[in-house]
């Protein structure tokens, strides 16, 4: 797609994710090529299983340059500013590091699951199954990555509300663009906010997806 909205909302996940995908690698403790596998691992991994499934050959993320400036400009930004740190800066930054992780990794969320999602409905706007699995794709794929690198159980594979963020507004971005013709950009800001919003929520009231459990003797439920 070429519409200029596109590209920011793009280009703010490969940011957010980059920028997640190197806090991820510092809480780790990794090395500067670990801190640089993570954040191009985060920002354009979703990208390029989507890339993949529409037939994008070669992915967006090894055409455009862009993609690796981005990733390299957030470790330069995020590791000089931890590495120049006084120490009571530095604690108070280690305190808030989840925080700030989580932050990145909504927006991420939130920009990636509009750009997967609207990719699937300009080229395939009858297949709605697609459209909506493009869009949670390349949500969580970055993430899931991550996850598996940092030697952590995937966060769309516990019970905290991530992927299902990302469904609810894939799902709201396509009914509304497609059958309710609402143009594009008004569709992708809400559904980057519903996102967003039900991610952050999620994660301040300890919102978890429900599991199923075994049935207590003597119990009606």
């Amino acid at each position: 797609m070429d519409a200029i909205w596109w590209h920011i909302f793009d280009l703010l996940g490969t940011t957010a994710f980059a920028v997640s995908g190197v806090f991820a690698a510092l809480s780790r403790r990794m090395d500067l090529f670990g801190i640089f596998v993570l954040s191009a691992a985060t920002a354009v991994g979703g990208g390029i299983i989507r890339d993949i499934l529409i037939g994008n050959i070669p992915p967006a993320a090894f055409k455009n340059s862009i993609y690796l400036w981005i990733i390299v400009g957030s470790i330069v930004v995020v590791t000089l500013t931890v590495r120049y740190f006084n120490i009571r800066m530095w604690r108070r930054f280690m305190s808030h590091l989840s925080a700030l992780y989580l932050l990145c990794d909504a927006i991420g969320l939130g920009s990636f699951t509009v750009t997967g999602t609207l990719l699937g409905c300009y080229y395939y706007p009858d297949y709605w199954i697609l459209d909506i699995t493009l869009g949670v794709l390349t949500a969580v794929g970055g993430g899931v990555i991550r996850d598996v690198l940092a030697g952590r159980i995937p966060v769309v594979l516990r019970t905290e509300v991530y992927a299902t963020a990302s469904l609810l507004g894939s799902v709201l971005l396509y009914g509304a663009v497609i059958p309710f013709e609402v143009p594009f950009e008004v569709g992708a800001i809400v559904s980057f906010s519903v996102t967003v919003a039900i991610r952050l929520v999620a994660i301040r009231f300890h919102l978890n997806v429900p599991r199923i459990r075994r049935k207590k003797q003597g119990s009606s439920f």
